[in-house]
């Protein structure tokens, strides 16, 4: 009997010692590798006006006369990294009888558009030493190499810019460079690189029908009247009532080298360019713009600006309206 006892509680102890040699081994078994803990903001990515969904747009028109309309201009934007198909949903309390509304792109300005042309008249002279570089708010944008010979010629250059992107509002300053080696035999007293005339023209107006790129400024060199407010630096006398000499013909001009300043073979002038456009920047009249159509796709970081024209019918009753448009996620049935 003794025996037995023995033998079962050697064997409770084996069972025992066999348990924590168990437990110890599943205990030093890993869950996993490793963890990655993400922590982000989430952000909207379309907006209306800059305004996400939390930010109603409040517009308060006022008082508006029944057969009237009032256009505001608005935008929306897609920050995100994709495309997206959006609609406008228009609703009204209490209703939207004898009520309008119309989307239109806004007008244009000049710094909606980029500079277009510069045209430079200059004297290509029998000296053969009228070689010039031009230069755009410090950009080069136009090379040439005389020709020269007799008789002189006066030459119209008419320099694209529109590869350059130069948004088109604002001051611009036109430098022209005589690029010779040397002055030629008579640059005493006659000078060097003569021009009479420069015109600076922004890209054409989208809604015209011709387009045509729009004058926004230009200068009669040697013309004081003409010169006034567009900052001549660096020019020599007005010829040919300096010197008395031929310059092709032209009535008046100036050089760009002359014998009073040897080291400077280059002369700048400002042209400016404000309100070239029939149309200010804005919204249309109602009925007279081109039209935006909705639903739309926003291509991702993109930008659509347009007007909303709230347009009252005249038998409208009156009354205080409060009118909504909901920017809305759409999809193609």
């Amino acid at each position: 009997m003794k025996q037995i006892v023995m033998k079962k509680r050697t064997v409770i102890a084996v069972c025992i010692v066999l348990g924590l040699i168990a437990v110890a081994a599943t205990a030093t078994l890993i869950p996993s590798f490793n963890t990655l803990h993400i922590s982000l903001e989430a952000e909207q990515g379309i907006l209306f006006d800059g305004q996400d969904y939390n930010n109603p747009i409040q517009l308060d028109i006022g008082t508006l006369e029944a057969g009237c309309c009032d256009c505001s201009q608005h935008w929306i934007e897609n920050n995100g990294c994709v495309g997206q198909w959006v609609d406008m949903e228009e609703w009204g309390d209490p209703d939207m009888e004898g009520i309008e509304i119309m989307y239109y792109e806004p007008t244009q300005g000049c710094c909606d558009h980029i500079l277009d042309t510069l045209e430079l008249e200059v004297l290509d002279g029998m000296a053969e030493w009228d070689d010039f570089d031009v230069q755009v708010d410090g950009i080069d944008v136009y090379s040439y190499d005389a020709q020269g010979g007799d008789p002189e010629t006066w030459i119209m250059h008419t320099i694209d810019l529109t590869q350059y992107e130069i948004q088109c509002c604002g001051t611009h300053t036109v430098r022209v460079i005589c690029t010779a080696c040397e002055p030629w035999e008579h640059f005493d007293p006659y000078g060097q690189l003569a021009v009479n005339y420069a015109a600076l023209y922004c890209e054409p107006d989208e809604r015209c029908v011709q387009c045509l790129p729009v004058l926004c400024d230009e200068v009669d060199i040697g013309d004081p009247s003409s010169e006034a407010g567009h900052n001549l630096i660096g020019w020599g006398p007005i010829e040919p009532a300096n010197t008395g000499g031929g310059y092709g013909g032209i009535n008046d001009c100036r050089c760009t080298w002359y014998p009073d300043d040897d080291d400077q073979a280059w002369a700048t002038l400002e042209l400016t360019c404000e309100d070239c456009y029939e149309q200010e920047p804005g919204c249309p009249d109602c009925g007279e713009g081109t039209p935006v159509e909705f639903p739309m796709y926003l291509e991702p970081e993109s930008r659509v600006d347009f007007c909303v024209c709230v347009y009252l019918d005249p038998l409208i009753q009156s009354g205080v309206y409060d009118l909504y448009i909901d920017l809305v996620p759409w999809e193609d049935d």
